[in-house]
């Protein structure tokens, strides 16, 4: 019986909490671990790279859904990532600003949610970063159009919010024409990066 009243407890301060933050607006800041890598069609040998300086301002809206279910969010913003692969022991990273539009679902309990990201993006490759020759070609790709897919946790410590998260990002845009240096043979390369990132954010409005 004390159990059964506990699970009640628990399921009234859940639905409690849930129903007073329906509609939450928060900015912040995110640093992200980026494990950068591209697959090749057909097989090519090369091995990810690693970097670190990857970091996004963002824009978070948290709301509810026809004033019912409470578990809906949108993020957007700006980030600046370093992408690449290593190929015959030389690393090739490619310097990328990226527009994220995420459906950020969300699940409160006690002073944390759980998230659930899904969406896409849009980047522009702006420049390459190593080695010193590595330069952009009339045949590279500029623009880059993905997915994004992940999730985590999040600390509420009002106004502050701490995310940790891993996500997911998947290019549906080459590198390059996949015609570029044999016409005969196309090479098709898909750029993908898992992220593992800590974000701060701050409530700027809630209600």
């Amino acid at each position: 019986m004390k159990r059964i009243g506990l699970v009640i407890f628990l399921i009234i301060s859940i639905s409690v909490n849930l129903q007073s933050q329906n509609k939450v607006h928060m900015a912040g800041v995110r640093m992200g671990y980026n494990i950068s890598n591209v697959n090749y069609s057909p097989p090519k040998d090369h091995s990810p790279v690693n970097t670190i300086k990857n970091y996004s301002l963002l824009y978070t809206y948290y709301h509810d859904l026809w004033g019912a279910s409470p578990y809906f969010g949108f993020q957007t913003g700006v980030s600046h990532l370093e992408t690449g692969f290593e190929m015959g022991g030389t690393r090739y990273i490619t310097e990328m600003y990226q527009i994220p539009l995420v459906s950020q679902f969300h699940i409160d309990f006690w002073k944390m949610r759980l998230l659930l990201n899904i969406g896409g993006y849009g980047a522009y490759r702006n420049k390459r970063l190593e080695p010193e020759s590595y330069t952009f070609e009339p045949d590279d790709y500029r623009m880059e159009f993905g997915i994004i897919a992940g999730g985590g946790l999040a600390v509420v410590l009002k106004p502050f919010e701490v995310h940790l998260e891993a996500n997911y990002n998947y290019s549906f845009t080459y590198l390059h024409d996949p015609r570029k240096g044999d016409s005969a043979r196309p090479l098709y390369s898909y750029p993908n990066q898992f992220i593992i990132s800590a974000s701060l954010f701050f409530h700027i409005k809630s209600k």
